[in-house]
């Protein structure tokens, strides 16, 4: 049975906590007449709902409750600019928003109706799940696009995550991650309820700046011996240099801890399985509800994303893209006709299968380079590489306008130090060493360095970390020199 909603009916009964957060626990029980209220108090809304506010226990009853309801629901992401959540009202046609209490204000100043998050309760009712979730994307460019997810390809999506993760009532996970993104509410809401587990919401882990948002997953996960979590592969590195210092414990209750979004080095991967991290690399997009493949506890072949999930038959196209066919696949975007159709979806990604089926990503199409002299480069592929040294936090290959290939390393707080006062030939020396894998001309010869978190400071990522390449090169076309007459801070750069 993958209907979350059936299985919160098996557990109405059940006295047991199901989920906790900074504001206190709550038993299935009293989830399950939460989520009855709660849909009862929705019904005489309009259709499409907005729901905006960090991961809570209130945000995950309305949630359900929308399910239950059978209301379009459209998880605002409070970390989106204005500008983004007001092109995603028009766009979805929101004229109610439901907020969190800290989210009051800002809902209040697009001028629509602003409700405060229910928190009716109403004995239970047998219900599945129906309505619809439009899904936002930001993407590395242009406005966000609205990705339709039906009951259906949530139930596929669940069901086969539980397959794949091995799941069950035993589990604990730690959930740090917003609900706003599509992954974490699979993960982190419908999963422990399908299986009767339980979950631990701490939304001030990625609220933290710097070395505290690893102090923060370390400390949480110490206090609620988790055995899954889902990171993002920025958290991964900075837990792993955390605890390899001994600033921060890994609890020896972790039996599974996914990571996507993103490649992870080898070298990362490797000590995150010596201090106890279990890590397992995943892929997937919204727009096939979320995961693709990933690796399996037992099952793991690094360097990977693992293998397709059940019921999600993934191909390659002769020019290395990826293709992803099953009943997981989106109805297509909002007001558009160039997303997925027919369970088919050309997903923009490069990479190959193995004799065994296991799946490489190598990067974006779109971001593909091409030299001169016609080498293709990925630079995803260049940028894995660098990632491996805990002193680079994050960094962009472009090519420059001289035709060079150009890096920005963006410095982790543990590097700061050392890369901001290097001189433009121990960077090179660096960059050089790192990219030793790789042929002379897919490594980066012209080199800058910014301060950690300059690229979100400046907008420059996407919601969930990636880089916004055209933008980047858009904003310093002349290799990030000053703009506006502000410095960069630890700019400097190698020609």
């Amino acid at each position: 049975m993958s209907d979350v909603l059936a299985a919160l009916g098996n557990l109405a009964a059940t006295e047991r906590e199901a989920f906790s957060d900074q504001s206190g626990s709550i038993t299935y029980a009293a989830l399950a007449r939460r989520v009855a209220g709660t849909a009862a108090a929705l019904q005489n809304l309009p259709p499409v709902l907005g729901l905006l506010g960090p991961s809570s226990i209130d945000w995950l009853v309305t949630d359900l409750a929308a399910w239950m309801a059978g209301k379009t629901l459209v998880p605002l992401p409070h970390f989106f600019a204005d500008a983004q959540l007001k092109h995603i009202l028009s766009d979805a046609g929101i004229t109610t928003v439901l907020a969190a209490d800290d989210q009051m204000a800002r809902a209040q100043a697009f001028n629509i109706a602003v409700m405060p998050l229910p928190r009716d309760e109403a004995a239970w009712q047998p219900a599945v799940m129906r309505g619809t979730r439009i899904v936002y994307t930001s993407g590395s460019t242009g406005a966000p696009k609205g990705v339709l997810l039906g009951a259906n390809q949530m139930r596929q999506s669940c069901a086969a995550l539980l397959q794949a993760s091995g799941a069950g009532a035993a589990d604990r996970h730690l959930s740090v991650l917003p609900y706003a993104l599509l992954l974490e509410a699979i993960c982190g809401i419908y999963l422990p309820i399908l299986v009767g587990g339980s979950c631990a919401i701490d939304a001030t882990v990625v609220a933290a700046q710097g070395p505290e948002i690893a102090v923060r997953l370390g400390e949480a996960a110490a206090r609620e011996r988790p055995s899954t979590t889902v990171l993002v592969p920025q958290l991964l590195q900075a837990w792993v240099m955390m605890a390899s210092i001994g600033r921060v414990a890994v609890p020896d209750s972790l039996r599974f801890v996914a990571v996507g979004g993103a490649a992870v080095p080898d070298s990362i991967a490797a000590r995150a399985w010596e201090l106890g991290i279990p890590v397992h690399e995943g892929y997937g997009l919204t727009e096939c509800c979320s995961v693709v493949a990933v690796n399996r506890p037992g099952d793991r072949r690094g360097g990977t994303v693992g293998r397709p999930l059940p019921g999600c038959a993934v191909s390659i196209a002769p020019d290395g893209e990826i293709v992803v066919r099953g009943p997981a696949v989106a109805q297509g975007y909002l007001g558009r006709s160039d997303g997925p159709a027919d369970d088919l979806w050309h997903t923009g990604d490069l990479g190959s299968l193995d004799a065994d089926g296991y799946l490489r990503v190598t990067g974006r199409k779109d971001n593909l380079i091409v030299t001169a002299n016609g080498r293709n480069i990925a630079p995803e592929w260049v940028e894995t590489m660098l990632l491996a040294d805990p002193r680079i936090g994050r960094c962009v290959v472009l090519v420059a306008p001289d035709g060079q290939l150009a890096v920005l390393l963006e410095a982790s707080p543990l590097g700061a130090a050392w890369l901001g006062k290097a001189d433009p030939a121990r960077l090179a020396g660096l960059v050089a060493t790192l990219a030793a894998a790789a042929p002379d001309y897919a490594i980066p010869h012209r080199i800058a360095v910014i301060a950690p978190d300059g690229l979100a400071a400046a907008g420059l990522l996407t919601a969930n970390g990636r880089p916004r390449r055209r933008e980047i090169a858009a904003r310093y076309p002349d290799f990030f020199p000053a703009h506006d007459g502000q410095t960069m801070e630890m700019q400097h750069a190698v020609f």
